[in-house]
């Protein structure tokens, strides 16, 4: 075997470790035929399944604490009342069955690149928002300016987020793992709903429902398990990041390549916000918040590194520019001009 196919070999065994280790927590059960069929199935199964089983324990045993179960338990109410109006507004069904937990994977591009070479794209135009069916039931919302690649077999379903912003709600299946590649993470999933957003070279992945196992790339995984609470760092630099680590509904994980990964709480009612045509910014740098602005427009919004670090919040409506740039100038010390090349520059003004 080739050192390339041994590596797909291995991550396909923690992809499908995570699927069985989502499917038996939806379940309440600590084994079932299936499982241990599979466990049977290849020598390198029961392997794949401590390293991706023991870091869950370990931080579901974490996760008991009353600070967490209140967590979950907001983020839970809130994600099922967005997701009831969310679809009553596009005028689409409910998944059949309940969304559940999910599983995820921090993995190589490896294995994802030789499964992108077929299959279809989708995308939308500047402006646009898009939901689409795929043949197996899962809903991909696609955010303005968005472009999903999708590849199913009979063993697998491998999508990968080239650019911008998704929402994907999950059929379950945990004999065909759903995988959503995005830069530098893979998110494994055998029924659920996440969001992933893309912004420069950050990585943004939002848990809405259930659980998600986070595998760490082979780079930067540490040999053991790490219980991570909330803005704990999964440095790729320094410490090494842990194999595994589980996320619960309303969690959050920031990767960036130069800064490592991070667990957050994150706010549903921001993340998916742009389903309905909003962007909602908490205390957020002016930089990272034009950024994400000028994903609605095809007139791109710039800042001056003197005025990048300034902080702003607000809610706005995607596309409308100039609400948008009246409301900086009225409410931060910039000022906007309007460049040859039809751009807008927001610089800070002089006292």
């Amino acid at each position: 075997m080739t050192a390339a196919a041994s590596r797909e070999h291995e991550i396909r065994r923690l992809a499908e470790a995570s699927a069985w280790r989502t499917s038996l927590a939806e379940t309440r059960l600590e084994t079932s035929p299936a499982f241990e069929a599979w466990l049977d199935t290849d020598p390198e199964n029961p392997r794949a399944w401590e390293q991706v089983n023991g870091p869950w324990v370990a931080v579901g045993e974490a996760a008991a604490s009353p600070e967490w179960m209140a967590l979950r338990q907001h983020a839970l109410h809130r994600a099922r009342r967005h997701g009831r109006r969310r679809w009553r507004t596009v005028r689409l069904p409910l998944l059949a069955g309940s969304i559940g937990a999910a599983a995820a994977a921090a993995v190589i591009g490896l294995w994802v690149a030789g499964a992108m070479l077929n299959g279809q794209d989708y995308r939308t135009a500047l402006g646009e928002r898009r939901v689409v069916t795929l043949s197996d039931g899962s809903k991909v919302s696609l955010d303005s300016n968005t472009r999903v690649h999708v590849l199913y077999s009979k063993d697998a379903r491998k999508l990968e987020l080239l650019s911008g912003q998704a929402r994907f709600d999950v059929a379950h299946d945990v004999s065909r793992p759903f995988s959503v590649h995005a830069r530098h993470e893979t998110v494994v999933a055998t029924g659920t709903a996440f969001n992933i957003d893309l912004l420069g070279e950050r990585v943004r992945v939002t848990l809405l429902e259930g659980h998600v196992t986070v595998l760490a790339d082979a780079e930067g995984a540490g040999p053991g398990p790490a219980v991570l609470r909330p803005r704990a760092s999964l440095s790729r630099a320094g410490s090494a990041r842990p194999a595994a680590v589980e996320l619960a509904a309303g969690q959050g994980l920031v990767g960036e390549p130069s800064a490592g990964a991070q667990v957050v709480v994150a706010s549903l009612e921001r993340a998916t916000a742009w389903e309905s045509g909003q962007l909602i910014f908490e205390d957020e740098p002016l930089g990272a918040v034009t950024e994400r602005v000028s994903r609605y427009t095809d007139q791109p919004i710039v800042v001056d590194p003197s005025a990048a670090g300034l902080r702003l919040s607000g809610v706005f409506n995607t596309g409308d520019v100039e609400t948008f740039v009246d409301t900086v100038t009225h409410y931060l010390p910039v000022q906007s001009n309007l460049r040859p090349d039809g751009s807008i520059i927001l610089v800070r003004k002089k006292l």
